[in-house]
């Protein structure tokens, strides 16, 4: 994982800007790992996409993750911090995952894989959270049998694929962060869940407006090509930055 170029920060942040969280997530890994292949980056477990954002997070923008939650309880809206290289060694290691095991009861068997990144940019595309959820379910079904004949996934007992959701969760652990804390208003304990993907475009959406108005200055006083300053190391912009508001 290599960080983020500033003029690949701003191609990423051009042409997503009106695309789903998945999609942006994809392309971010995709210009931070040119080595990946399509194929690799479409078939990576969700647990591995999110590692791979917490790492392009710490490179690019610092390990500092601000944070706002809503307590249920009272209604408190409190602040807290969380630090990606502590998360980030708490992390499982990605060959420790496993395909989750069959289930088989009723004469049913169903077969499943871990959600991909390909999984979940399918279901970004949905229209809601339940169409999403129901999308990822049916693109991780790998077979549904009853009594050895394949059936479609609306014969299985929702028992049964609601067992195949959680063996899911259940090998790809890190797919779907949730960060535990304190309420500090009436100490209720919270369980948050930690979008990475958010996080990371958050980031971009801040950053590319300022390297855009660094280009303009600098292109305005001394007539240099966007990829030309884009290129320049941040102590040399900065330097020239200086001279011009000076």
């Amino acid at each position: 994982m290599n960080s983020l170029a500033d003029s690949d920060l701003l191609h990423v942040w051009e042409t997503m800007r009106r695309q789903t969280l998945p999609r942006r997530a994809a392309a971010l890994l995709a210009a931070a790992a040119p080595g990946l292949t399509d194929g690799q980056l479409a078939g990576m477990p969700l647990g591995e996409r999110e590692r791979r954002l917490l790492d392009l997070h710490a490179r690019c923008f610092g390990p500092r993750l601000s944070c706002v939650a809503d307590c249920p309880q009272c209604g408190e809206t409190f602040e807290f911090e969380l630090d990606a290289r502590a998360l980030s060694a708490q992390w499982p290691d990605p060959a420790e995952l496993a395909q989750p095991p069959s289930i088989a009861t009723l004469d049913y068997r169903v077969d499943v894989h871990l959600p991909t990144v390909a999984d979940s940019i399918a279901a970004g595309d949905g229209s809601d959270a339940a169409q999403a959820y129901a999308t990822l379910l049916q693109r991780c079904l790998v077979c549904t049998t009853r009594a050895g004949d394949v059936v479609a996934a609306e014969m299985v007992p929702p028992a049964l694929l609601e067992e195949a959701a959680a063996r899911m969760e259940s090998a790809d652990p890190a797919a779907e962060l949730l960060i535990s804390m304190a309420c500090p208003a009436c100490e209720a304990v919270l369980n948050e869940p930690l979008d990475l993907a958010a996080f990371c475009w958050a980031e971009v959406e801040a950053r590319a407006p300022r390297l855009l108005a660094e280009v303009h200055a600098l292109a305005s006083r001394y007539g240099w090509s966007e990829a030309d300053i884009l290129a320049m190391s941040r102590v040399r912009r900065d330097a020239y930055l200086g001279m011009v508001s000076s």
